[in-house]
């Protein structure tokens, strides 16, 4: 893990869910609530795909989690697309300067970037309920 990441409170606990530093390739953004003052928070559903599949022939998946991004004193943004599926081909999360950028590069919906001067991260384990996902862990 990259020495600024280490700074970031909830890195090191996504890290360790993983072991490694999520690409975030197929999750899907589920919810942005913009503040102009506070906090602003993105979410995203992601897990790790294995190299086994399951009866239907569909790689099985596990670790699943929510990904919540706490943003605060937003330095700028620019979104589009979002609608009511939000997947992503990846979301860097890398520091410029003194901003912590998240770049979402979409596979379908959501795409852009948010810029921030205070960046946190919360780690929910599990499907989300009103998640397409269906299919349980192994």
């Amino acid at each position: 893990m990259e020495e600024w990441l280490k700074n970031v409170p909830g890195a090191q606990a996504l890290f360790d869910w993983f072991g490694y530093w999520p690409s975030f390739h197929d999750a899907e953004v589920l919810s942005v609530h913009l503040n102009r003052t506070g906090t602003s928070t993105v979410q995203a559903h992601t897990w790790e795909m294995t190299d086994k599949v399951d009866a239907r022939g569909f790689f099985v998946c596990r670790k699943h989690c929510v990904v919540t991004f706490e943003v605060e004193e937003l330095a700028g943004m620019d979104l589009a697309h979002f609608n009511n599926q939000n997947a992503l081909s990846n979301l860097d999360f890398y520091k410029k300067d003194s901003e912590f950028v998240l770049d979402f590069a979409p596979a379908h919906g959501l795409q852009g970037t948010v810029r921030a001067k205070k960046v946190s991260i919360q780690l929910t384990p599990g499907i989300p309920s009103d998640s397409q996902y269906k299919e349980q862990e192994d």
